[in-house]
């Protein structure tokens, strides 16, 4: 006796838990196939490495690339909206941008494969964010081969990643902060004027 396939009703229910259960665990999947093989083979950077250069277009459509960034230390995070460990770790990361200032270190946020609106429904619900923020389609995603969120990948002052972090625990935040800590410039100083007598 041969079972009964499930009914749609059933079926799109399955659909809708597998979906639901991905997206809690964080993990986002290539759109495609081909995708796919060309991922398989390829390791994400690592400490020591050059990161791929180009990190997408602002809210402005200015293109932001690593190279611009050089003397400062870069970070660089991929989330999204519906991930609850980066709506956790966004607004500490706004507070290290706030406290350390641009002129030293640079976040840029890059916001993967969510639809715009959702995007922008984002930054509307959370506009103290101090950081600089993109949407990326998976593009950028792609170079730095990220398939799951929050990922971030630390740049130092010479272009080359110093630290890379996957996942979010207080813990794991702690020592992104050390590490962030111990690769920024020095406080520039302004000339004190000479002495008159």
């Amino acid at each position: 006796m041969s079972a009964r396939p499930p009914s749609p009703a059933r079926l799109r229910a399955w659909c809708r838990a597998a979906l639901l259960a991905l997206l809690c665990l964080g993990t986002v999947f290539p759109a495609t196939a081909d995708e796919a093989a060309g991922q398989a083979g390829a390791q994400a950077p690592q400490v020591g490495d050059r990161p791929p250069e180009w990190l997408g277009l602002d809210d402005q459509g200015r293109s932001l690339r690593v190279g611009q960034y050089r003397g400062k230390v870069l970070l660089v995070v991929f989330w999204a909206g519906w991930c609850e460990q980066c709506r956790r770790e966004l607004p500490q990361l706004s507070a290290l941008q706030t406290g350390i200032g641009r002129e030293r270190l640079q976040i840029v946020a890059i916001n993967y494969a969510e639809p715009q609106a959702d995007y922008e429904a984002f930054l509307r619900r959370n506009p103290g964010l101090n950081l600089t923020t993109i949407r990326d389609p998976g593009t950028v995603a792609r170079h730095y081969r990220v398939r799951a969120v929050p990922n971030a990948f630390l740049i130092d002052t010479q272009g080359r990643i110093a630290h890379v972090q996957r996942g979010y625990t207080p813990a794991k935040v702690e020592r992104l902060v050390r590490e962030l800590h111990a690769l920024l410039p020095p406080v520039a100083r302004s000339p004190t004027p000479a002495a008159t007598e």
